[in-house]
Formats: C-alpha cells, sequence, structure tokens
C-alpha cells in the first residue's frame, strides 16, 4: 500500500490501534509504581486503571469479533490481577478504581500480550466477519461487527488521551521530548 492508498477498514484498525498501544508505552515510561496509580481526585482514573481498560477491551472486543478466547482467560490474567474473569472496568466506581493495585510488571505484561493477541485478530477481520451481526451484552443493540469494532477504535483513542494527559499532570509538558 502507499501512503495515498485508502488502507481496508481492519488495516485501518490495525494502524489506529498499534499507534494507541505505541504512545500508551510512551507515556508509561519511567513512571513509578506510584506514580502509575495516581488519581488527582476521587472520581478520576489512574493511568495504570486505563492501561488495563483499554487492554480488557481491546482484547475482549478482538477475541469476540473473531469467535476466539480472551488473552485475559486463555492465559490466566485474572488471576495475576485478582480480578474476576469478567472484569473490564466498565461499569467500575472510584472506589474499586482506588482498589486497583496491579504492578508495573503485571499490568505492561498483559497490556503487550493483549495488544499482540488484538492485532493478530484485526489481521484476520474479513469483510464477512466485519459484516456478522454483533452484540456484546443482551442488553446491547445488534449491530454489524464493523461497527462495534469503529465504537472500540474511539474508546482505546479517548483512553490513550486520558493517559497521556494524566502523565502531563504528573511530570510536566516536557516528558514528550
Amino acid at each position: 500500500m502507499t501512503s495515498n492508498e485508502a488502507p481496508a477498514f481492519a488495516e485501518f484498525v490495525a494502524q489506529l490501534m498499534e499507534r494507541s498501544h505505541r504512545r500508551m508505552l510512551q507515556a508509561v515510561d519511567g513512571l513509578s509504581n506510584a506514580q502509575l496509580h495516581h488519581r488527582p481526585t476521587r472520581g478520576v482514573n489512574s493511568i495504570a486503571w486505563l492501561v488495563w481498560h483499554l487492554s480488557r477491551w481491546k482484547d475482549t472486543s478482538t477475541a469476540t469479533v473473531t469467535g476466539r478466547q480472551s488473552t485475559w482467560l486463555h492465559d490466566g490474567w485474572p488471576a495475576r490481577f485478582g480480578l474476576p474473569d469478567d472484569a473490564t472496568g466498565y461499569g467500575d466506581m472510584p472506589e474499586q478504581v482506588a482498589a486497583f493495585r496491579a504492578s508495573r510488571e503485571t499490568l505492561l505484561g498483559y497490556a503487550t500480550a493483549a495488544h499482540e493477541a488484538a492485532m493478530e485478530r484485526v489481521a484476520a477481520m474479513t469483510p464477512e466477519v466485519l459484516a456478522r451481526p454483533f452484540q456484546y451484552r443482551p442488553s446491547d443493540p445488534v449491530r454489524p461487527a464493523w461497527r462495534a469494532m469503529l465504537t472500540n477504535v474511539v474508546d482505546f483513542t479517548e483512553h490513550t488521551g486520558q493517559i497521556l494527559y494524566l502523565r502531563g499532570m504528573l511530570t510536566g509538558p516536557d516528558w514528550m521530548k
């Protein structure tokens, strides 16, 4: 593909996910565990929680769309985090965010494993897979899988922005140099 050619939808999703992952890794580089878990106020998520939640949704959404098992379950990550199998962070209350205390190694180990698996799954998303009816929860509307992936890519981008913003709050604006 040349730089002027439009990518296919799955390739576009993969490129956005890759960029988001690189930016997230850049933002957490050099942060201590205390900085990773810092919350500026009660209602704000920590960088660590955002990295986990972003990774969980990337993992679960791509696994669900492609009909595969998530890395979270396949590789036993719930036990390493001390969380239930179905934990994603969706709907977590401030107390749950405050209680989230994964180590840097566990957090980044999962983020990397989930990202690699998600990238493999996205590469397998054919137009037929993306056109299938899709529903996360029984209360959600049924929609094509590509629309679910679009929603998730927006979510990944927003959470990456939150991580970058919190990093700037913690260490000042010059951290990106």
